[in-house]
């Protein structure tokens, strides 16, 4: 049996029964505290950020297809060019979307804004589902010869578009291909007007950003019917995202660009992740000074136990195997708190999904009412392990002065 672990478990629930108040068991209560306390913050914090990156990722879904396809070598390509039939020979693709983007001018009731146009085909609606999102109007693209627009929210409130008012329509300006006569200038734009009859919110990002045309709008304007700037494409149900890009890479080779429904968003989810490692080592670093709380206490039990470690050290145990004994005795205090504060943590978590302790204001393209909250075993793992390694670092000074006393006494 490990003789260290056995003395160190014994130290540590003998305390607790004996139910004493003296200095060394109320200092290793408050460092017991200290622990539970800090894992429970820092895996509700971590909890917290999954919350917010799984609602983010939600919204920006149906709007980013699961993977969208461009060329490596220019803004556009023939639709001809793309072996479309071998990819949706794959069996990987449920739906698939031609989209070509073009920043335009826009022009509504007096005023106007710069905004990039995307324009899709009438499968759009099935790859990227917009219905949760619409806020006022309806998702129709076309009817018959008449093209209709969809307008980011932030877009909307800037030109005041009212999808109600049927007597101002959205004025389209794109910059023309090919040469320009430098004497006609405004015969640099091609110009069209669509009847905004949609206005949807997702995220700032893109209702600041972004107006839906018809695909088939945008190639009569332009005079180019067999050229787009994208493919957008929506795997079936439980491909998973890397495996269904690799697949599709290998088919089209170093002509094309593929990018997966993170990799579109990359700079957004960078800062995303990087927000949540700088609150984890801030929360980390309060850790640590409630684990000065430890060495104190495991110093302090050190010399309580000073007696014990004579005659233990009469009965032939090492110095090494004495320290031991403090540093087992500082992991159960991480173990005992740690556990403890992951179980707390995991609770309030819980709590707060089932009943939004905590409410967030939002705009009306978010529709909630309390903080997200996501519990990963992942993170519970993480701060299970920080717990642990702190466990070991604040009590290597104690174990070092019970080394000392076996020295001493031989």
């Amino acid at each position: 049996m490990n003789l260290p672990l056995h003395i160190a478990t014994r130290y540590f629930f003998s305390q607790r029964k004996r139910g004493g108040f003296n200095a060394v068991t109320i200092i290793s209560y408050i460092s017991l505290l200290g622990y539970a306390v800090g894992a429970a913050a820092l895996f509700i914090v971590l909890s917290v950020f999954n919350g917010f990156e799984h609602l983010f990722v939600s919204m920006y879904s149906n709007f980013d297809a699961d993977l969208r396809i461009t060329s490596a070598k220019g803004k556009t390509f023939a639709i001809s060019d793309l072996p479309i039939n071998q990819l949706l020979a794959t069996g990987l693709i449920n739906s698939k979307t031609w989209v070509w983007e073009e920043n335009a001018l826009l022009r509504y009731n007096k005023k106007q804004t710069i905004a990039t146009v995307k324009a899709v085909d009438e499968a759009y609606v099935k790859t990227n589902p917009l219905d949760s999102h619409l806020l006022r109007g309806l998702l129709i693209l076309s009817e018959g010869d008449t093209s209709y627009a969809w307008v980011g929210q932030g877009l909307g409130y800037q030109l005041g578009v009212d999808p109600d008012d049927q007597f101002n329509f959205l004025g389209i300006y794109l910059p023309r291909k090919g040469k320009v006569d430098m004497l006609n200038p405004e015969g640099a734009f091609v110009h069209g007007i669509l009847f905004p009859l949609a206005v949807f919110g997702i995220q700032e990002e893109v209702d600041n950003k972004y107006v839906i045309i018809p695909l088939k709008y945008m190639q009569e304007l332009l005079e180019d019917t067999n050229r787009v700037s994208a493919l957008e494409l929506r795997l079936m149900s439980g491909i998973n995202l890397n495996t269904g890009k690799e697949r599709i890479e290998e088919i089209l080779g170093n002509n094309y660009i593929v990018k997966n429904r993170f990799e579109q968003r990359d700079s957004f989810f960078k800062v995303m992740q990087s927000e949540k490692t700088i609150s984890y080592f801030i929360l980390v670093f309060i850790l640590l000074i409630a684990a000065f709380n430890t060495i104190g206490s495991l110093y302090m039990l050190v010399i309580e136990k000073k007696r014990d470690l004579f005659v233990f050290s009469s009965l032939g145990l090492t110095p090494l195997k004495a320290s031991l004994i403090f540093v087992w005795h500082g992991l159960w205090i991480a173990l005992s708190g740690g556990l403890t504060g992951i179980g707390l943590g995991a609770l309030v978590c819980l709590g707060q999904q089932k009943f939004g302790w905590v409410s967030l204001e939002t705009s009306n393209a978010i529709k909630m009412s309390a903080y997200p909250v996501l519990p990963k075993w992942e993170d519970a793992l993480l701060v299970f392990l920080t717990l642990l390694v702190m466990g070991f670092i604040t009590a290597l000074y104690p174990a070092r002065k019970a080394a000392q006393i076996i020295v001493q006494d031989k």
